[in-house]
Formats: structure tokens, sequence, C-alpha cells
């Protein structure tokens, strides 16, 4: 390739350097001196709601995309923004948990990314800690692409609600998770030349699954697998996309095995060296 010429992944990521550059003006643009529970922003409305049990608290964080438009998942590949999300100015709460709906795969250009084409809400449980008051507040920054890619930061704060809507809402998010699968059974390791991540698993398990996505820690990045079975055991195979030069080690994964419905999560899956 010619020197002055750009990549597709290249581009894709030319995309996302002129909104960040301006991210520190936009900001001070978009973010209201008192938050509310819900914004307007280009390409999606979002809103946050939560509820309260005897001792935990439950909550939505629902994007809901206008036409056309994506957001990504937490481990959105080559070209996305992954989800930044910060309930530390909350008051009242411990233990802040955020899970995410079975993402699906989609095309910017010549450029694959892991996210969401339709509205999406991301659950999150908390424990009740002592204080005089209970407010949820939220910084968000996520990633909204149509033509055009923003990174959109936003604050939005709530308080529990007992109404039958926020229950519903909250109950939805809930809902939509993929179903838990113990890691018996399962293994990862990283191929020897460090350059793709390899997955075994039961036979029936991947072989009914129509995709498998991985997180791991920040900054590394997968694509899309290829799968095989062989003696009862079902093998996948996920190309590496990138790794942080001075990150994480990649110890731990989660997977995702999606199924055109809401899919199953194993979480924290050992990764062995070969």
């Amino acid at each position: 390739m010619p020197p002055h010429e750009i990549s597709p992944a290249g581009a894709a990521v030319a995309r996302w350097l002129r909104p960040l550059a301006l991210l520190p003006l936009f900001l001070a643009a978009v973010l209201p001196a008192s938050a509310a529970s819900q914004a307007e922003v280009e390409g999606a409305h979002v809103t946050l709601t939560a509820i309260e049990s005897e001792s935990a608290i439950r909550a939505a964080l629902d994007i809901d995309l206008k036409p056309g438009w994506k957001t990504y998942w937490i481990s959105p590949g080559a070209a996305g923004l992954a989800p930044r999300i910060d309930f530390g100015g909350s008051e009242g709460i411990t233990g802040v948990e955020l899970s995410y709906p079975a993402p699906t795969r989609f095309l910017e250009g010549d450029i694959e990314s892991i996210g969401y084409v339709e509205p999406a809400s991301i659950a999150i449980e908390a424990q009740r800690a002592p204080g005089p008051r209970l407010v949820l507040r939220a910084q968000i920054l996520i990633g909204l692409c149509r033509e055009l890619c923003l990174p959109v930061q936003l604050q939005l704060e709530t308080e529990p609600s007992t109404s039958l809507g926020a229950r519903a809402a909250v109950r939805r998010a809930f809902d939509a998770l993929p179903a838990p699968n113990p890691a018996a059974g399962w293994q990862a390791s990283l191929s020897t030349d460090g350059a793709a991540l390899k997955v075994s698993g039961p036979s029936g398990a991947l072989a009914s699954a129509s995709d498998l996505f991985v997180s791991g820690p920040e900054g590394w990045a997968f694509a899309k697998p290829s799968m095989i079975s062989l003696s009862g055991q079902a093998h996948a195979e996920l190309p590496l996309l990138s790794r942080p030069g001075t990150g994480p080690a990649l110890e731990r994964v989660d997977l995702m095995l999606t199924d055109g419905g809401k899919g199953e999560l194993i979480r924290a899956l050992p990764v062995r060296r070969n």
C-alpha cells in the first residue's frame, strides 16, 4: 500500500479522531448543570431507571437508538468505542455490576464492529450502602455511529422508583441478558505465536451457537471465530485484532455464545499459555 493511502482499518479509526480531539469542547457544551434521568443526544435517547428491593438496587440504562444508528459492545472490535459507565458519584450504593445483552456484528465500510443496531439496555445491579440518601449518578461515555461517529458523554441521575413503568423497564433489561453457563468443560488458551485465542468446549454448546464473542481486559480485541468440531469437542479460533502495549495480560476472558436469542455467558474463563 503506498505510504499516502489509509488502510480500511485506519480510515475507520480516523472517523473517531476528529470527534475525540474535540471532546473537551463537546462536553462543555452538552453536560447540564444538574443531571436528569434521561437525555436526548445525537442518534439516541438515553434513560437511567432504578428500583429498590430489600437489600439490592437494580437499574437499567436504556439506549434507544434512532433508525440507522449503532452503538458498541464492551469489546467493540477494530474500530468501535467501548462504553464507559462510572457510578462513583452515587450515594447509598456499593458493588456496582453491569451486564450487557448479546451483541451483533455489523460492517462500517470494510471494517467489522461489534455492538447494537437496535435499542439496547444495560442491566445494573448494586448493593445498598449505609447513608441517608440513595441516588444513582452515572458518568457515561458511549460511541454512536451512522455516517459520522460521535463520542457522546453525559451524566444521568436518578433515585429508585416504585412505578410500574420503572419496574417494567428494569425487568426488560434483565430479561434480555444471556443465561449464565458454568465454565466446566471449557478451556481457553493463546496460540503459541500469540496471534489467536483458542477456545474449546462441549460440542453441543458450540455447534448450536451462531456466533461467539469474547471480552477481556481493556485493549484486547478479537476477530470473528472459525469453529470446528473434533472428537466430541468443539473448537473455535479467534484471530487477535489488538493487544495493549503495556496493559494487563490476558489471564481471563468472558465468552458469550449467541444463537439468535439471548445467548449464554461464561464468565472469567482462565486463559492458559501454550
